[in-house]
């Protein structure tokens, strides 16, 4: 009679939303409907050479295999995430920058409706369950860009999603290795986090090794977890550059000096405001090891120790870290409510929650697809714009360059932030960099930094490239010093930009 009553009750609310859908449409129009949406393209103009090299892909039906997009790097390309910059760019054909943002909304909040799937299923209530997935939605948000890596935010958590619920003895071994080589093979495809994937896998096979010493059953998914990292560690040399790929990228990640050239992968900066749900989940994880002191194995010790030091290291994994660690905390509090089930606050707090998730288990998730139709439609026409906002972006200067070709002779030196824009917006003239950092090779890093500074030998490093002018925000040291100078004039100017041609 309990089963039945309840499957009527839930069945009564069919009409309802359930809260993973809320999160995804809440996420998703966020980002459609708000001016979120110019963010997700414009935080920084890396989606603006993403789509560069899409649209050329597209155009020539091949991978892109040379380095031609600055006039200071000629030479191979490692293609490193081809198959997401054919997907932006296409979005970007049939929609423009709006088709862009389609594409990282929808990203972003289905990795957090699965997230929040994942823990219902596994027991968490919905009020807990909502609340954990908010902080990793508040942790993840420093990472919000219309960039391949969105992709590698999904398939961080369907492998830790598997991997956790194969330890749980939920995923057979079958199913495993019928799942993850395959989505290893899309991994490599999509973006060079791919390695995300393998540490995933190690750190799970490490983890039950060590539990396995006391427990057979864990000694036999150990050796299936090594034997399902080298399965996936060939499935990841399904690439266009074979086992070059991995290769490039450990040597690449070997120079700190070269891999940290970049924000996001600089050590975190906790005086910055971004770093606030970061800060919050650490600060959940500490009060969950020390009230509920939960029992933790080696896996769950790699898992929080691993990521938590990765996360430390190169800004960029602080949002891997919240994917893997919101599941534990789950878990955790969980384990904390039943251990206290005869105290008042836990009757109460059973009491209230158990209402919401029968009403939230009675619901549906189609509330999905029709904000997700709906959205393709309102995309589509004019009247909602997303470009690349003029008070960051040499729009103006842009467009004069353009219009007066004539005004500017020989390379250009230009802001690291504006490589990507310059790239997509004045094809005709190449950039002296971009923020692909990890082809650069030491000696351009070194030369723009010598600019950037700028540094004595500024002008020694102009002539090595033939830079014969400079577009730069107005508030760049290097600016002042070409006002000093007799060899270069001043030829645009506005708020925003400043533009200096040398003269002979």
């Amino acid at each position: 009679m309990k089963d039945a009553s309840s499957n009527a009750g839930a069945r009564a609310h069919w009409w309802l939303p359930s809260l993973s859908a809320m999160i995804w449409s809440v996420l998703f129009l966020g980002f459609t409907l708000t001016s979120a949406r110019v963010a997700l393209v414009s935080a920084d103009s890396d989606s603006a050479w993403h789509r560069v090299l899409g649209d050329w892909m597209i155009q020539h039906h091949a991978i892109v295999r040379e380095y031609n997009l600055l006039h200071t790097i000629h030479g191979p390309l490692l293609t490193k995430e081809w198959l997401s910059e054919v997907i932006f760019a296409v979005a970007g054909k049939a929609l423009g920058w709006n088709g862009v943002a389609l594409i990282a909304a929808t990203l972003i909040a289905t990795c957090f409706w699965l997230l929040h799937r994942e823990l219902l299923a596994e027991g968490t209530d919905a009020v807990l369950a909502t609340g954990l997935v908010l902080v990793a939605i508040f942790a993840c948000s420093i990472h919000w860009i219309a960039r391949p890596f969105l992709f590698t935010h999904l398939l961080t958590l369907v492998f830790a999603w598997q991997l956790r619920w194969f330890q749980q003895g939920r995923v057979s071994a079958r199913q495993l290795f019928m799942r993850l080589p395959s989505l290893m093979i899309l991994w490599v495809n999509l973006h060079g986090a791919f390695m995300t994937g393998l540490i995933l896998i190690g750190m799970y096979a490490l983890g039950t090794t060590i539990s396995g010493w006391r427990r057979p059953l864990d000694g036999h998914k150990a050796r299936t977890l090594w034997a399902l990292l080298l399965v996936c560690f060939f499935a990841l040399l399904v690439n266009p550059n074979g086992w070059t790929l991995p290769a490039h990228l450990l040597d690449f990640l070997g120079s700190r000096e070269l891999s940290t050239f970049t924000t996001e992968n600089a050590s975190l900066n906790f005086h910055t405001s971004s770093l606030l749900g970061f800060s919050f989940l650490l600060f959940l994880l500490g009060l969950g090891l020390l009230i509920v002191r939960p029992k933790i194995n080696a896996t769950d010790v790699l898992l929080v120790g691993g990521w938590g030091y990765f996360a430390l290291l190169y800004g960029r994994n602080a949002s891997i870290f919240a994917l893997v660690v919101t599941p534990l905390l789950a878990q955790w509090g969980r384990e904390f409510i039943e251990a206290n089930h005869n105290a008042r606050w836990s009757q109460r707090y059973r009491a209230w929650t158990t209402s919401v998730t029968a009403t939230n288990q009675g619901a549906g998730d189609a509330m999905i697809i029709v904000v997700l139709v709906g959205m393709l439609l309102l995309m589509a026409k004019p009247w909602i714009i997303t470009d690349f906002p003029p008070n960051r972006y040499p729009v103006a200067a842009v467009d004069f360059v353009r219009a007066h070709p004539e005004i500017v002779h020989g390379e250009m030196y230009n802001a690291l932030l504006w490589g990507g824009y310059i790239e997509f917006y004045l094809p005709e003239r190449k950039p002296f960099i971009d923020s692909r950092n990890d082809f650069y090779g030491i000696d351009l890093v070194h030369d723009f930094s010598m600019l950037d500074g700028p540094k004595a030998g500024w002008s020694t490093v102009f002539a090595r490239y033939n830079v014969g002018w400079t577009i730069l925000p107005v508030q760049h040291p290097l600016n002042r010093i070409l006002e000093l100078s007799p060899n270069w004039v001043r030829v645009f100017s506005n708020q925003q930009t400043l533009i200096f041609s040398h003269v002979s």
